[in-house]
């Protein structure tokens, strides 16, 4: 029977699933909650809180006194609310109304617009990639990789990445495993993590999994706004002559030559 009281997931929880957790105590967690009851009861129950959420959005309703302590989640919501709130007031107080300035004068004239480049970190496709199940597979497909494929499936991240990275590398879904852990990693903004994981794949050499490996690569670069990385990512996977080429030479020309 586990002497853990809990004490591992009420420290690292919260940032664990945020994706704030350094590497190293993130492993250890993840170690540490795969063999503890304890723990993996609280994982999945805020997991279970956390797509609840996505799906009902929390809101405050007004003039509501919150109940001490308020969970995380709760001011969370309410400093949005508070912020929405602060930047209305400004915008409507921020110009004296018209009517009330004594002596009306004529707008000035409009400037040029020039349209702005978009930001790196805008250019990149997060979207999560499609599994597509091989036809030949059988009931020696892992556990842990069927449980966190039918949550990536419904595009719960959170509930998946758990179970992916629980998949051995000697199964024989380990490297679809890392690929979609890697994506999901990539999704919940777990940028070094997620390059990680993927570069793993892209190492493992030739598979049905490198090529979507090396252009999620590419969408990591370019969120973290390292533009000669995402280039010779993007170029890589041009080279592959694969279902990823139109979007990397797309995302290429988007980029623009490179800065000398």
């Amino acid at each position: 029977m586990t002497q853990c009281t809990g004490a591992p997931a009420d420290k690292w929880l919260e940032p664990y699933l945020a994706g704030t957790l350094e590497d190293a105590h993130a492993q250890a967690f993840e170690e540490h909650y795969f063999d503890c009851p304890v723990c993996l009861a609280q994982v999945q129950a805020m997991q279970a809180v956390t797509a609840e959420l996505r799906r009902n959005p929390l809101s405050v309703p007004a003039k509501k006194v919150l109940a001490w302590p308020v969970p995380w989640r709760a001011l969370a919501a309410a400093a949005a609310l508070l912020a929405a709130v602060w930047l209305g007031y400004r915008w409507e107080f921020a110009t004296p109304p018209a009517h009330n300035t004594a002596v009306h004068q004529a707008p000035p004239a409009p400037s040029p617009v020039t349209p702005a480049t978009p930001a790196l970190s805008q250019l990149a496709d997060l979207t999560l990639p499609p599994y597509q199940a091989s036809s030949l597979r059988g009931e020696a497909e892992d556990a842990a990789f069927r449980t966190g494929m039918k949550a990536y499936g419904a595009a719960d991240c959170s509930e998946a990445l758990p179970q992916l990275i629980r998949v051995p590398a000697q199964s024989a879904d380990a490297r679809a495993a890392r690929l979609y852990a890697g994506a999901c990693q990539m999704q919940l903004k777990q940028w070094d993590r997620a390059a990680a994981t993927l570069q793993g794949v892209v190492a493992k050499g030739d598979s049905p999994q490198q090529e979507a490996a090396m252009y999620l690569l590419a969408q990591v670069s370019l969120a973290r706004s390292d533009a000669d990385s995402a280039r010779r990512q993007l170029k890589q996977v041009i080279a592959l002559r694969g279902d990823f080429e139109p979007r990397a030479r797309h995302q290429l020309a988007r980029l623009g030559p490179t800065a000398n």
